[in-house]
């Protein structure tokens, strides 16, 4: 397994959620409980981007539909939403981290 750099952990601890680019792959790095979480930034529902939504603890809220989706695992917590309907959504994709040197890396 290979690591790449990302990200310094300052920035994301700062900030809280930050997008970083893998292989042409936007990913959203968010800091949570001491640790960063990698997850797609593209919401698997139409692709609005993850990092302009909020993050409350562990749960990141797409911006354009309200899906939710725990940054630890991927798990959609809420599907997105039309007006009340609720709408199949998929699980986002996540990547293992490793924070080394205060610097983020994600493992490929």
């Amino acid at each position: 397994m290979e690591k790449y750099l990302v990200a310094e952990l300052e920035a994301v601890k700062e900030q809280k959620k930050i997008r970083v680019h893998l292989d042409k792959r936007a990913i959203m790095l968010a800091y949570y409980n001491d640790n960063v979480y990698a997850i797609d930034d593209q919401c698997p529902h139409l692709k609005a981007s993850l990092t302009q939504g909020s993050l409350d603890e562990n749960i990141i809220t797409c911006k354009s539909h309200k899906a939710q989706f725990d940054i630890t695992t991927g798990k959609v917590v809420d599907k997105a939403k039309l007006l009340f309907i609720k709408m199949p959504t998929k699980s986002a994709k996540t990547y293992e981290t490793l924070i080394e040197d205060e610097k983020v890396y994600i493992l490929k």
